[in-house]
Protein backbone atom coordinates (compact mmCIF):
# COMPACT_ATOMS: atom_id res chain seq x y z
CA UNK A 1 0.00 0.00 0.00
CA UNK A 2 1.68 3.43 -1.01
CA UNK A 3 -0.46 6.27 0.70
CA UNK A 4 -0.27 10.01 -0.17
CA UNK A 5 -2.04 12.29 2.17
CA UNK A 6 -2.27 15.50 1.83
CA UNK A 7 -4.09 18.79 3.20
CA UNK A 8 -6.57 19.23 0.19
CA UNK A 9 -6.36 15.48 -0.79
CA UNK A 10 -6.19 12.09 -0.17
CA UNK A 11 -5.82 8.90 -2.22
CA UNK A 12 -4.78 5.57 -1.66
CA UNK A 13 -3.15 3.36 -4.24
CA UNK A 14 -2.32 -0.80 -4.34
CA UNK A 15 0.91 -1.60 -6.08
CA UNK A 16 0.28 -3.78 -9.08
CA UNK A 17 -3.47 -1.74 -9.75
CA UNK A 18 -2.00 0.18 -12.67
CA UNK A 19 -5.40 1.41 -13.62
CA UNK A 20 -6.91 2.95 -10.35
CA UNK A 21 -7.23 6.85 -10.33
CA UNK A 22 -9.21 9.50 -8.93
CA UNK A 23 -10.00 12.76 -10.77
CA UNK A 24 -9.44 15.96 -8.29
CA UNK A 25 -10.28 19.27 -8.86
CA UNK A 26 -8.44 21.63 -6.98
CA UNK A 27 -10.48 24.02 -4.98
CA UNK A 28 -9.03 27.03 -5.11
CA UNK A 29 -9.95 28.19 -1.81
CA UNK A 30 -7.56 25.37 -0.79
CA UNK A 31 -4.54 25.97 -2.78
CA UNK A 32 -1.67 24.20 -1.12
CA UNK A 33 1.54 26.69 -0.32
CA UNK A 34 0.79 29.14 2.13
CA UNK A 35 -0.55 27.36 4.37
CA UNK A 36 -0.63 23.71 3.52
CA UNK A 37 0.03 21.30 5.69
CA UNK A 38 0.68 18.17 3.34
CA UNK A 39 3.08 14.89 4.33
CA UNK A 40 4.27 12.38 2.03
CA UNK A 41 4.20 8.88 3.43
CA UNK A 42 6.38 7.24 1.02
CA UNK A 43 9.55 6.42 1.31
CA UNK A 44 10.21 5.55 -2.45
CA UNK A 45 8.35 5.39 -5.47
CA UNK A 46 10.25 3.28 -8.14
CA UNK A 47 12.08 4.91 -11.03
CA UNK A 48 9.60 5.53 -14.14
CA UNK A 49 6.63 4.32 -12.79
CA UNK A 50 4.06 7.10 -12.55
CA UNK A 51 1.40 7.38 -9.93
CA UNK A 52 -1.95 7.21 -11.76
CA UNK A 53 -3.05 10.08 -9.94
CA UNK A 54 -3.79 12.73 -13.32
CA UNK A 55 -4.51 15.34 -11.53
CA UNK A 56 -2.98 15.03 -8.07
CA UNK A 57 -3.16 18.77 -7.90
CA UNK A 58 -4.79 20.65 -10.72
CA UNK A 59 -4.78 23.92 -11.60
CA UNK A 60 -7.24 25.78 -13.57
CA UNK A 61 -10.27 25.09 -11.16
CA UNK A 62 -11.45 29.24 -12.29
CA UNK A 63 -14.57 30.51 -10.12
CA UNK A 64 -14.28 34.19 -11.48
CA UNK A 65 -16.72 36.45 -13.40
CA UNK A 66 -16.56 34.25 -16.72
CA UNK A 67 -17.67 37.62 -18.31
CA UNK A 68 -14.05 39.22 -17.90
CA UNK A 69 -12.65 37.83 -20.92
CA UNK A 70 -9.05 38.46 -21.11
CA UNK A 71 -8.71 37.85 -17.59
CA UNK A 72 -5.34 36.36 -16.09
CA UNK A 73 -7.05 34.03 -14.14
CA UNK A 74 -9.75 32.99 -17.01
CA UNK A 75 -9.87 28.78 -17.05
CA UNK A 76 -7.04 27.90 -19.09
CA UNK A 77 -6.73 24.37 -20.59
CA UNK A 78 -6.20 21.64 -17.85
CA UNK A 79 -2.81 20.93 -16.73
CA UNK A 80 -2.12 18.53 -14.53
CA UNK A 81 0.92 17.79 -11.70
CA UNK A 82 1.50 14.29 -11.15
CA UNK A 83 4.60 13.04 -8.75
CA UNK A 84 6.79 10.77 -9.86
CA UNK A 85 8.75 9.70 -6.99
CA UNK A 86 8.97 10.54 -3.63
CA UNK A 87 12.76 10.37 -1.76
CA UNK A 88 14.03 11.12 1.62
CA UNK A 89 17.38 11.99 1.66
CA UNK A 90 19.67 11.51 4.19
CA UNK A 91 23.31 13.19 4.93
CA UNK A 92 25.92 10.33 5.07
CA UNK A 93 26.69 8.99 8.34
CA UNK A 94 28.59 11.00 11.09
CA UNK A 95 32.10 9.92 11.88
CA UNK A 96 31.71 12.33 15.00
CA UNK A 97 28.91 13.49 17.00
CA UNK A 98 26.13 16.38 15.71
CA UNK A 99 25.34 18.90 18.72
CA UNK A 100 22.15 20.31 18.77
CA UNK A 101 22.27 23.65 17.86
CA UNK A 102 20.58 26.29 20.14
CA UNK A 103 18.67 28.78 18.38
CA UNK A 104 20.14 32.36 18.85
CA UNK A 105 18.06 35.21 19.79
CA UNK A 106 17.71 36.24 15.96
CA UNK A 107 16.11 32.54 15.03
CA UNK A 108 13.35 32.33 17.67
CA UNK A 109 11.23 35.44 16.15
CA UNK A 110 10.75 33.17 13.03
CA UNK A 111 10.07 30.28 14.69
CA UNK A 112 6.09 30.36 14.61
CA UNK A 113 6.10 32.15 10.71
CA UNK A 114 5.67 30.71 7.71
CA UNK A 115 8.39 29.29 5.80
CA UNK A 116 10.23 31.17 2.93
CA UNK A 117 9.46 29.22 -0.26
CA UNK A 118 11.90 29.94 -3.33
CA UNK A 119 10.90 28.33 -7.04
CA UNK A 120 14.05 28.21 -9.70
CA UNK A 121 13.02 27.80 -13.05
CA UNK A 122 15.81 26.14 -14.66
CA UNK A 123 15.66 25.46 -19.46
CA UNK A 124 15.49 21.74 -19.46
CA UNK A 125 14.73 20.62 -22.82
CA UNK A 126 14.29 16.92 -22.34
CA UNK A 127 11.78 14.38 -21.21
CA UNK A 128 11.05 13.39 -17.98
CA UNK A 129 12.32 9.98 -18.55
CA UNK A 130 15.79 11.51 -19.42
CA UNK A 131 15.64 13.51 -15.88
CA UNK A 132 14.74 10.63 -13.63
CA UNK A 133 18.10 8.38 -15.32
CA UNK A 134 20.05 11.05 -15.71
CA UNK A 135 20.04 14.00 -13.51
CA UNK A 136 17.94 12.74 -10.34
CA UNK A 137 20.64 10.19 -9.42
CA UNK A 138 23.37 12.62 -9.22
CA UNK A 139 20.97 15.36 -7.59
CA UNK A 140 20.20 13.02 -4.91
CA UNK A 141 23.95 12.02 -3.84
CA UNK A 142 25.04 15.66 -4.38
CA UNK A 143 21.87 16.58 -2.10
CA UNK A 144 22.93 13.66 0.57
CA UNK A 145 27.09 15.38 0.23
CA UNK A 146 25.76 18.50 0.84
CA UNK A 147 23.70 17.84 3.93
CA UNK A 148 26.82 16.61 5.46
CA UNK A 149 28.03 19.60 5.56
CA UNK A 150 24.63 21.55 6.07
CA UNK A 151 23.26 18.60 8.41
CA UNK A 152 20.69 20.75 10.84
CA UNK A 153 18.34 21.01 7.50
CA UNK A 154 17.97 17.49 8.37
CA UNK A 155 16.73 17.82 11.68
CA UNK A 156 13.92 18.98 13.45
CA UNK A 157 13.32 21.87 15.88
CA UNK A 158 12.34 21.05 19.43
CA UNK A 159 11.99 22.48 23.12
CA UNK A 160 14.91 21.89 25.12
CA UNK A 161 15.08 18.81 26.96
CA UNK A 162 17.69 20.83 29.60
CA UNK A 163 15.47 24.32 29.69
CA UNK A 164 12.16 24.88 29.47
CA UNK A 165 12.30 28.12 27.88
CA UNK A 166 14.85 27.75 24.92
CA UNK A 167 14.35 25.62 21.83
CA UNK A 168 17.38 24.29 19.78
CA UNK A 169 17.92 22.05 16.08
CA UNK A 170 17.80 18.63 16.93
CA UNK A 171 19.48 16.08 14.97
CA UNK A 172 19.42 12.08 15.08
CA UNK A 173 19.61 9.11 12.89
CA UNK A 174 17.69 8.91 10.21
CA UNK A 175 17.30 12.41 9.62
CA UNK A 176 16.08 13.16 6.22
CA UNK A 177 14.69 15.44 3.63
CA UNK A 178 12.12 15.02 1.61
CA UNK A 179 12.57 15.42 -2.05
CA UNK A 180 9.49 15.14 -4.64
CA UNK A 181 9.88 14.72 -8.08
CA UNK A 182 6.66 15.97 -10.25
CA UNK A 183 5.90 16.47 -13.85
CA UNK A 184 3.29 18.86 -15.26
CA UNK A 185 1.26 18.55 -17.84
CA UNK A 186 0.03 20.89 -20.73
CA UNK A 187 1.61 23.60 -18.85
CA UNK A 188 3.66 26.11 -20.80
CA UNK A 189 6.96 26.51 -19.44
CA UNK A 190 7.60 30.13 -20.70
CA UNK A 191 4.38 31.19 -19.11
CA UNK A 192 4.35 29.67 -15.90
CA UNK A 193 8.05 30.67 -15.62
CA UNK A 194 7.27 34.84 -16.97
CA UNK A 195 7.70 38.48 -15.78
CA UNK A 196 4.04 38.78 -16.57
CA UNK A 197 0.63 38.53 -14.85
CA UNK A 198 -0.36 34.92 -14.14
CA UNK A 199 -2.66 33.23 -11.48
CA UNK A 200 -0.87 32.52 -8.12
CA UNK A 201 -2.08 29.20 -7.53
CA UNK A 202 -0.50 27.86 -10.45
CA UNK A 203 3.10 28.44 -8.32
CA UNK A 204 1.75 27.40 -5.66
CA UNK A 205 1.64 23.71 -7.27
CA UNK A 206 4.97 24.18 -7.50
CA UNK A 207 5.98 24.51 -4.20
CA UNK A 208 6.63 21.17 -1.68
CA UNK A 209 4.82 21.06 1.78
CA UNK A 210 6.23 20.85 4.97
CA UNK A 211 4.53 19.48 7.78
CA UNK A 212 3.84 22.06 10.68
CA UNK A 213 4.80 21.19 14.13
CA UNK A 214 5.09 22.81 17.55
CA UNK A 215 6.61 19.53 18.76
CA UNK A 216 9.16 17.97 16.20
CA UNK A 217 9.39 20.90 13.23
CA UNK A 218 10.61 19.75 10.09
CA UNK A 219 13.05 22.41 8.30
CA UNK A 220 13.33 21.88 4.57
CA UNK A 221 11.54 20.37 1.68
CA UNK A 222 12.40 20.06 -1.67
CA UNK A 223 10.37 19.66 -5.29
CA UNK A 224 12.06 19.56 -8.56
CA UNK A 225 8.58 19.97 -11.26
CA UNK A 226 9.41 18.60 -14.68
CA UNK A 227 8.00 20.38 -17.44
CA UNK A 228 8.49 17.87 -20.12
CA UNK A 229 10.78 18.92 -23.40
CA UNK A 230 10.66 22.84 -21.61
CA UNK A 231 12.31 23.49 -18.33
CA UNK A 232 12.15 22.10 -14.98
CA UNK A 233 11.26 23.97 -11.29
CA UNK A 234 13.59 23.10 -8.68
CA UNK A 235 11.42 24.20 -5.23
CA UNK A 236 12.47 25.07 -1.32
CA UNK A 237 10.56 25.28 1.41
CA UNK A 238 13.01 26.40 4.26
CA UNK A 239 11.62 27.49 7.97
CA UNK A 240 13.13 30.59 9.21
CA UNK A 241 14.15 29.84 12.26
CA UNK A 242 16.69 27.49 11.12
CA UNK A 243 18.29 30.11 8.76
CA UNK A 244 17.85 33.31 6.72
CA UNK A 245 18.16 34.25 2.99
CA UNK A 246 21.97 34.00 2.92
CA UNK A 247 22.51 30.75 4.72
CA UNK A 248 19.62 28.90 2.29
CA UNK A 249 21.43 30.05 -0.60
CA UNK A 250 24.72 29.42 0.19
CA UNK A 251 22.73 26.05 0.87
CA UNK A 252 21.64 25.71 -2.41
CA UNK A 253 25.24 27.51 -4.38
CA UNK A 254 26.67 24.57 -2.37
CA UNK A 255 24.54 21.74 -3.61
CA UNK A 256 24.22 23.08 -6.90
CA UNK A 257 28.22 23.21 -6.80
CA UNK A 258 28.19 19.74 -5.61
CA UNK A 259 25.67 18.59 -8.33
CA UNK A 260 28.04 20.75 -11.82
CA UNK A 261 31.22 19.80 -9.90
CA UNK A 262 31.63 22.98 -9.54
CA UNK A 263 36.02 24.04 -9.33
CA UNK A 264 35.27 26.34 -6.53
CA UNK A 265 32.87 25.24 -4.35
CA UNK A 266 31.23 27.92 -2.18
CA UNK A 267 33.15 27.08 1.87
CA UNK A 268 31.37 25.02 4.41
CA UNK A 269 28.99 26.56 6.70
CA UNK A 270 30.02 28.08 9.72
CA UNK A 271 27.95 26.04 12.60
CA UNK A 272 29.07 27.58 16.02
CA UNK A 273 26.71 28.96 17.77
CA UNK A 274 28.71 30.56 19.96
CA UNK A 275 29.76 33.47 17.30
CA UNK A 276 25.91 34.95 18.91
CA UNK A 277 26.98 35.97 22.14
CA UNK A 278 23.83 36.32 24.17
CA UNK A 279 24.56 38.42 27.71
CA UNK A 280 21.07 39.51 28.27
CA UNK A 281 19.55 36.10 27.96
CA UNK A 282 17.43 37.28 25.52
CA UNK A 283 16.55 34.13 23.62
CA UNK A 284 15.17 33.26 26.81
CA UNK A 285 12.88 35.97 26.37
CA UNK A 286 12.09 35.49 23.30
CA UNK A 287 11.32 32.21 23.82
CA UNK A 288 9.03 32.86 26.38
CA UNK A 289 7.11 35.23 24.13
CA UNK A 290 6.32 32.92 21.62
CA UNK A 291 5.47 30.27 23.97
CA UNK A 292 3.04 32.85 25.00
CA UNK A 293 1.95 33.33 21.87
CA UNK A 294 1.05 29.99 21.29
CA UNK A 295 -1.24 29.79 24.40
CA UNK A 296 -3.61 32.51 23.46
CA UNK A 297 -6.75 31.70 21.39
CA UNK A 298 -7.06 31.38 17.95
CA UNK A 299 -3.00 31.28 17.51
CA UNK A 300 -2.41 31.02 13.61
CA UNK A 301 -5.39 30.31 12.51
CA UNK A 302 -4.54 30.12 8.72
CA UNK A 303 -7.02 31.94 6.20
CA UNK A 304 -7.16 30.68 2.96
CA UNK A 305 -5.61 32.83 0.05
CA UNK A 306 -7.95 34.46 -1.99
CA UNK A 307 -8.57 32.86 -5.41
CA UNK A 308 -8.14 35.96 -7.81
CA UNK A 309 -4.78 36.31 -6.37
CA UNK A 310 -2.26 36.65 -9.48
CA UNK A 311 2.06 37.28 -9.97
CA UNK A 312 3.69 39.40 -11.72
CA UNK A 313 7.33 40.91 -11.79
CA UNK A 314 8.61 44.17 -12.11
CA UNK A 315 12.18 45.20 -13.28
CA UNK A 316 13.96 48.76 -12.43
CA UNK A 317 16.89 49.08 -14.91
CA UNK A 318 20.40 49.82 -13.57
CA UNK A 319 20.39 53.01 -15.96
CA UNK A 320 17.25 54.50 -14.04
CA UNK A 321 18.30 53.65 -10.30
CA UNK A 322 21.65 55.15 -10.81
CA UNK A 323 19.61 58.63 -12.77
CA UNK A 324 17.94 58.67 -9.80
CA UNK A 325 20.01 58.33 -6.83
CA UNK A 326 21.80 61.31 -9.01
CA UNK A 327 18.87 63.40 -9.18
CA UNK A 328 18.74 62.09 -5.25
CA UNK A 329 21.82 63.29 -3.97
CA UNK A 330 21.91 66.84 -6.07
CA UNK A 331 18.40 67.70 -3.92
CA UNK A 332 19.14 66.11 -0.73
CA UNK A 333 22.30 64.53 0.32
CA UNK A 334 21.80 64.66 3.68
CA UNK A 335 20.16 61.04 4.21
CA UNK A 336 20.95 57.52 3.07
CA UNK A 337 20.99 56.90 -0.75
CA UNK A 338 21.29 53.28 -1.85
CA UNK A 339 19.53 50.88 -4.49
CA UNK A 340 17.29 49.57 -1.68
CA UNK A 341 16.30 52.98 -0.54
CA UNK A 342 15.07 53.52 -4.71
CA UNK A 343 13.66 50.08 -5.11
CA UNK A 344 11.37 49.72 -1.92
CA UNK A 345 10.32 53.61 -2.39
CA UNK A 346 9.23 52.97 -5.97
CA UNK A 347 7.24 49.56 -4.72
CA UNK A 348 5.52 51.27 -1.93
CA UNK A 349 4.70 54.22 -4.25
CA UNK A 350 3.14 52.14 -6.61
CA UNK A 351 1.04 50.05 -3.80
CA UNK A 352 -0.53 53.05 -2.52
CA UNK A 353 -0.89 54.53 -5.48
CA UNK A 354 -2.80 51.62 -6.34
CA UNK A 355 -4.97 51.21 -3.06
CA UNK A 356 -5.54 55.38 -2.27
CA UNK A 357 -8.59 56.77 -3.35
CA UNK A 358 -7.27 60.58 -4.28
CA UNK A 359 -10.41 61.63 -3.36
CA UNK A 360 -11.24 60.38 -0.27
CA UNK A 361 -9.43 63.07 2.76
CA UNK A 362 -9.28 60.56 4.76
CA UNK A 363 -7.57 58.18 3.03
CA UNK A 364 -4.95 60.41 2.24
CA UNK A 365 -4.47 61.49 5.42
CA UNK A 366 -3.77 58.21 7.37
CA UNK A 367 -0.58 56.77 8.03
CA UNK A 368 1.54 54.25 5.72
CA UNK A 369 3.54 51.87 7.16
CA UNK A 370 6.30 50.06 5.83
CA UNK A 371 9.01 47.72 7.58
CA UNK A 372 11.85 45.48 6.41
CA UNK A 373 14.36 43.25 8.33
CA UNK A 374 18.19 44.25 9.23
CA UNK A 375 20.89 42.02 8.53
CA UNK A 376 23.18 42.10 11.33
CA UNK A 377 26.14 40.41 9.66
CA UNK A 378 28.16 43.13 9.17
CA UNK A 379 26.99 45.19 11.98
CA UNK A 380 27.73 43.24 15.13
CA UNK A 381 31.37 43.77 16.85
CA UNK A 382 32.64 41.15 16.62
CA UNK A 383 30.76 40.05 13.52
CA UNK A 384 29.67 36.63 13.02
CA UNK A 385 32.03 34.37 10.30
CA UNK A 386 31.46 35.18 6.90
CA UNK A 387 29.76 31.83 6.16
CA UNK A 388 27.72 31.56 9.60
CA UNK A 389 24.76 29.51 9.11
CA UNK A 390 21.60 30.61 10.82
CA UNK A 391 19.66 34.07 11.09
CA UNK A 392 21.40 37.35 11.41
CA UNK A 393 18.50 39.35 10.53
CA UNK A 394 17.18 41.25 13.55
CA UNK A 395 14.61 43.72 14.90
CA UNK A 396 12.96 45.18 11.63
CA UNK A 397 13.53 48.94 10.69
CA UNK A 398 9.83 50.31 10.52
CA UNK A 399 9.40 53.64 8.35
CA UNK A 400 5.91 55.56 8.61
CA UNK A 401 4.94 58.69 6.29
CA UNK A 402 1.44 60.45 5.37
CA UNK A 403 -0.05 58.56 2.69
CA UNK A 404 -0.91 62.36 1.01
CA UNK A 405 3.27 62.97 1.27
CA UNK A 406 4.09 59.45 -1.01
CA UNK A 407 1.21 59.63 -3.94
CA UNK A 408 2.17 63.14 -4.05
CA UNK A 409 3.77 63.33 -8.18
CA UNK A 410 6.02 65.94 -7.39
CA UNK A 411 8.00 65.17 -4.59
CA UNK A 412 6.41 61.92 -3.36
CA UNK A 413 9.11 59.92 -4.41
CA UNK A 414 11.39 62.19 -3.12
CA UNK A 415 9.94 61.64 0.43
CA UNK A 416 9.47 58.45 0.64
CA UNK A 417 13.20 58.15 -0.27
CA UNK A 418 14.07 60.34 2.60
CA UNK A 419 12.01 58.68 4.97
CA UNK A 420 13.34 55.03 4.46
CA UNK A 421 16.61 56.42 4.22
CA UNK A 422 16.31 58.14 7.19
CA UNK A 423 15.07 55.17 9.23
CA UNK A 424 18.40 53.18 7.92
CA UNK A 425 20.41 55.82 9.22
CA UNK A 426 18.91 55.91 12.83
CA UNK A 427 18.88 52.19 13.12
CA UNK A 428 20.88 51.45 16.78
CA UNK A 429 24.51 50.40 16.89
CA UNK A 430 23.58 48.16 19.72
CA UNK A 431 22.38 44.39 18.57
CA UNK A 432 20.91 43.33 22.51
CA UNK A 433 18.94 46.73 22.46
CA UNK A 434 17.14 46.69 19.27
CA UNK A 435 16.34 42.69 19.63
CA UNK A 436 14.68 43.52 22.84
CA UNK A 437 10.89 42.80 22.59
CA UNK A 438 11.36 42.55 18.72
CA UNK A 439 7.96 40.19 18.46
CA UNK A 440 6.00 42.77 20.83
CA UNK A 441 7.28 45.70 18.26
CA UNK A 442 6.04 43.68 15.25
CA UNK A 443 3.11 42.58 16.55
CA UNK A 444 1.57 46.69 17.46
CA UNK A 445 2.65 47.93 13.73
CA UNK A 446 0.65 44.83 12.01
CA UNK A 447 -2.69 46.27 12.34
CA UNK A 448 -2.11 49.16 10.05
CA UNK A 449 -1.29 46.26 7.30
CA UNK A 450 2.55 47.24 6.74
CA UNK A 451 4.60 47.09 3.59
CA UNK A 452 7.50 44.54 4.08
CA UNK A 453 10.39 43.77 1.74
CA UNK A 454 11.82 39.87 1.03
CA UNK A 455 14.64 38.77 -0.14
CA UNK A 456 17.71 40.99 -0.93
CA UNK A 457 19.65 41.96 -4.23
CA UNK A 458 22.68 40.91 -2.45
CA UNK A 459 21.45 36.87 -2.17
CA UNK A 460 22.31 37.17 -6.29
CA UNK A 461 20.25 34.12 -6.51
CA UNK A 462 20.91 33.78 -9.88
CA UNK A 463 24.20 32.56 -9.30
CA UNK A 464 22.86 29.01 -8.34
CA UNK A 465 23.88 26.72 -11.53
CA UNK A 466 22.82 23.13 -11.42
CA UNK A 467 24.61 22.77 -15.02
CA UNK A 468 21.69 24.17 -16.50
CA UNK A 469 23.12 27.24 -16.55
CA UNK A 470 21.79 30.32 -14.56
CA UNK A 471 17.96 30.01 -14.10
CA UNK A 472 15.42 31.43 -16.55
CA UNK A 473 13.35 32.81 -13.22
CA UNK A 474 13.41 33.27 -9.49
CA UNK A 475 10.35 33.59 -7.78
CA UNK A 476 9.52 33.73 -3.61
CA UNK A 477 5.75 32.39 -3.30
CA UNK A 478 5.88 33.03 0.16
CA UNK A 479 4.93 36.90 -0.13
CA UNK A 480 1.45 35.69 -1.75
CA UNK A 481 -1.04 37.37 1.08
CA UNK A 482 1.93 38.16 3.44
CA UNK A 483 1.38 42.29 2.33
CA UNK A 484 5.24 41.78 1.27
CA UNK A 485 6.49 42.30 -2.02
CA UNK A 486 10.04 40.40 -3.00
CA UNK A 487 13.42 41.45 -4.26
CA UNK A 488 16.05 40.18 -5.99
CA UNK A 489 18.87 41.19 -8.00
CA UNK A 490 17.58 40.94 -12.08
CA UNK A 491 19.08 38.52 -13.98
CA UNK A 492 20.30 40.57 -16.85
CA UNK A 493 20.34 43.69 -16.19
CA UNK A 494 23.84 44.13 -13.30
CA UNK A 495 22.22 46.46 -10.64
CA UNK A 496 19.02 46.04 -11.74
CA UNK A 497 16.60 44.99 -9.55
CA UNK A 498 13.60 42.47 -9.35
CA UNK A 499 10.29 43.16 -7.52
CA UNK A 500 7.68 40.13 -7.17
CA UNK A 501 4.41 41.37 -6.66
CA UNK A 502 1.64 39.28 -5.88
CA UNK A 503 -1.79 40.88 -5.50
CA UNK A 504 -5.59 40.19 -6.44
CA UNK A 505 -6.24 40.91 -10.45
CA UNK A 506 -7.46 43.78 -10.44
CA UNK A 507 -4.90 45.57 -8.17
CA UNK A 508 -1.79 43.94 -9.72
CA UNK A 509 -3.27 45.35 -13.28
CA UNK A 510 -3.05 48.97 -11.56
CA UNK A 511 0.20 48.55 -9.50
CA UNK A 512 1.34 47.79 -13.52
CA UNK A 513 0.21 50.70 -14.99
CA UNK A 514 1.68 52.85 -11.54
CA UNK A 515 4.73 51.09 -12.23
CA UNK A 516 4.88 52.10 -15.94
CA UNK A 517 4.28 55.76 -14.82
CA UNK A 518 6.80 55.65 -12.55
CA UNK A 519 9.60 54.51 -15.04
CA UNK A 520 8.24 57.06 -17.82
CA UNK A 521 9.05 59.67 -15.17
CA UNK A 522 12.64 58.36 -14.99
CA UNK A 523 13.32 59.16 -17.86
Amino acid sequence: MIRVVGAWDRVEMVEGTENREREMELDEYRLPGIQSEQSFFISRIPSRRLLPLSSLRRAGSDRSDPRRAGSALRRPTMAALRVLEQHWVSPPPPTGPRPALPLTFFDIPWLDLNPVDRLFFYRFPHSSAVFLDSHLPNLKSSLALTLNNFYPLAGTIRRSSAYDDRFEICNSDGDSVSLTVGEFENMDFNDISGYHRRPFGKLLLLVPSLPKSSDAQPLLAIQITVFPNQGLCLALKVHHAACDGFSSIHFLKSWAAAASRAAAPPSPPSLDRSSISDPYSLSSKLAKTVLLQRSLPHHHKPSPPSPTLAAATFTLPSHQIQALKLKLQSKDSSFHISTFVISSACSWICLLKTKVNDDDDDDLNRVAHFFFSVDWRNRMRPPPPANYFGNCLGCPCFVKANVGDIVEEKDGFFMACKVIGKAIEGIGVDVYEEMDGVIQKVIQVLPHKPLSIAGSPKLRVYDCDFGWGKPEKVEMTSIGGAGAFSMAESRDDKGGVEIGVVLPEDEIIEFGKQFDKFLDKCD
